[in-house]
């Protein structure tokens, strides 16, 4: 199974890395959700080969899946008419929801570390 989770990842990032590479000419929003659609699989596969991770850095990286899952149409959006990113916004979330969630991420992680025994 932690093979065909490595494979999968992989042909993603692959993807995705050819997704960036088309990226040069375009905006800046555009570059970013493509840099991010290819640093998160590898992300993923390091915290999958690193288990057991505690739960502070495991729970804010399984809850990034939720924005890496949505760049995907973000990028289109962005490419079918640039206009529509915002600039307080990365990878189409606005900021403020990054830092309160990353931080929510962080604590609800240190409360299950604590609530949860080995």
């Amino acid at each position: 199974m932690r093979l065909v989770l490595i494979a999968l990842a992989t042909l993603w990032a692959a993807g995705a890395v050819i997704a960036f590479a088309r990226m040069r000419d375009k905006t800046l929003d555009a570059k970013l959700t493509a840099g991010y659609l290819i640093l998160w699989p590898g992300l993923l596969v390091l915290v999958y080969i690193n288990q057991p991770l505690p739960f502070w850095v495991a729970v804010p990286v399984m809850f990034g899946f939720i924005p890496w899952f949505l760049a995907g149409p973000h990028l289109w959006q962005v490419l079918r008419d640039p206009a529509s990113s915002k600039p307080d916004e990365l990878v189409g979330i606005p900021i403020a929801y990054w830092k309160w969630g990353g931080i929510a991420a962080v604590l609800l992680g240190l409360l299950l570390g604590g609530l949860v025994t080995p």
